[in-house]
């Protein structure tokens, strides 16, 4: 069910009328809107998710008992195995292969096998809600639907954020006695809004564009090569960020807040800045649960710099079960590495007052923009080989020949709205305050433009969100 489908919306709406006249009764028609939500997809697996929240609310509160403290590990091997099973199982078996082993029946269950709707996202806020429950960050709540309706939260369950207890349950704690007003409301539509544009209007339009150079694989030239991976790297950024703004502006109208998850990551000036800008609920697990479980920064330098790549290949191996995800995760955690060593040069005073300069600044987001661009190359390439391929070329590109790309026009206007969405959010208060003061008619007018296009883009070809395939 997309978010701006014709069935979502009288799904909403269907929910919001009650939801805002029964106060007392919001968690109930959460947690049934919840479980319908989920559902009515068909690769939802609703009974798997249901038994997994039920088996992670009893052993958090069993775990707390005298002598019961050793279920916790065994909550984390479950919810592990279970999404192993559902989303490395294959890749384990196609490797396997290349090793000589391969029987009809390891093929046969490798094709039976269909990744759950959200999984990856609903067993990070479960295993996230079992540690911070053992370190005593959260206190577990003793309701079954507020639980549930934590986890299966539909407008974040697919794509995220992902989302903490310690976050969340108290809002649902203070549902009932919470009030929704209409500049709330208001607030939710236009996030929901924007998100929709994104989607719409920039997201599916460049999806095409992506598939048609990453299609032609090896025969890319290197001119192609740069061009494909800038359209990926805007088309991936406005889908993504798109599900989360509709994300934000759902919970907004439902009256709770989810945790943001993009701060306009391509103006980022180095790999430690980009992940506080790129789903950042997601870095802050990783950093959370991964980099500081390994030691962090606590046990010396080169230790730090090995916690920081094996925390970057597992958010590779996270996004999914593919050599690819694996590779890309790996460059970035050498980018972190690297970027950390550099910070030694600071103690030079010159070197310090340069990078803290403007132009250096300008200078860092261009190049870093760049890095990045080259990266979503090995996120979305086919193969290893087909990526380092394409970095061969990008390598030996000429540069006029990239500028002088008919679609490079294209490639520097997305820039140009990244800014400007940067702006827009940064002064959304002085925007806002400022829209009011336009007359009625003319406001009227720019919404009804915005109502037409969106009806005019929502006719032609629909691309599901590339996040609902982690």
């Amino acid at each position: 069910m997309f978010f701006y489908s014709p069935n979502f919306i009288v799904f909403m709406l269907v929910l919001l009328v009650p939801y805002l006249i029964f106060k007392k009764q919001r968690l109930v028609l959460l947690a049934a809107a919840n479980a319908l939500f989920y559902a009515v997809h068909p690769e939802g697996f609703i009974v798997l998710f249901l038994g997994m929240c039920l088996l992670t609310f009893a052993i958090v509160h069993l775990m707390g008992r005298p002598g019961w403290r050793w279920l916790f590990w065994v909550g984390i091997i479950l919810n592990v195995l279970n999404l192993a099973l559902f989303k490395y199982t294959i890749f384990a078996l196609d490797n396997l292969k290349l090793l000589g082993f391969q029987s009809a029946w390891s093929d046969a269950f490798a094709d039976s096998i269909v990744l759950p709707l959200g999984i990856s996202f609903y067993t990070f806020e479960f295993i996230s809600y079992l540690v911070d429950v053992r370190r005593g960050d959260s206190k577990p709540t003793r309701s079954f639907f507020e639980f549930w309706v934590f986890v299966s939260m539909f407008p974040h369950l697919i794509a995220g954020p992902i989302m903490r207890g310690d976050e969340l349950i108290p809002q649902l704690d203070k549902l009932s006695e919470r009030k929704i007003g209409w500049a709330e409301m208001k607030y939710g539509v236009y996030l929901f809004t924007l998100g929709v544009i994104k989607k719409l209007v920039i997201a599916d339009q460049l999806s095409p564009i992506v598939k048609e150079y990453f299609d032609k694989g090896a025969s890319l030239t290197g001119t192609e090569s740069w061009i494909a991976a800038y359209v990926f790297s805007f088309f991936i950024y406005n889908d993504f960020s798109a599900y989360t703004d509709m994300a934000i502006g759902l919970g907004i109208m439902l009256g709770v807040r989810f945790a943001d998850n993009f701060k306009s990551p391509y103006l980022s000036g180095d790999p430690s800045e980009f992940w506080r800008r790129w789903h950042i609920t997601l870095s802050r697990w990783i950093r959370d649960y991964i980099y500081i479980g390994l030691g962090g920064n606590r046990k010396g330098r080169f230790r730090t710099y090995v916690n920081l790549l094996g925390a970057m290949l597992v958010s590779g191996l996270w996004h999914g079960a593919m050599w690819t995800y694996v590779a890309w995760g790996g460059i970035h955690g050498l980018l972190q590495v690297v970027h950390r060593l550099s910070l030694g040069l600071n103690r030079f005073g010159w070197i310090a007052a340069i990078r803290k300069s403007r132009p250096y600044r300008v200078v860092a987001v261009l190049v870093f923009f760049h890095i990045v661009t080259w990266t979503w190359v090995f996120f979305h390439a086919p193969s290893i080989e087909v990526a380092l391929d394409m970095t061969w070329k990008m390598l030996h590109a000429h540069i006029d020949n990239v500028v002088t790309h008919p679609t490079f026009v294209l490639i520097v206007c997305l820039f140009a709205v990244h800014i400007a969405e940067y702006l827009l959010r940064k002064y959304e208060g002085t925007v806002g305050r400022t829209w009011r003061y336009v007359p009625f008619p003319l406001r009227s007018a720019v919404y009804l433009i915005v109502v037409v296009g969106l009806i005019y883009y929502s006719k032609g070809d629909k691309y599901e969100f590339i996040y609902f395939q982690f």
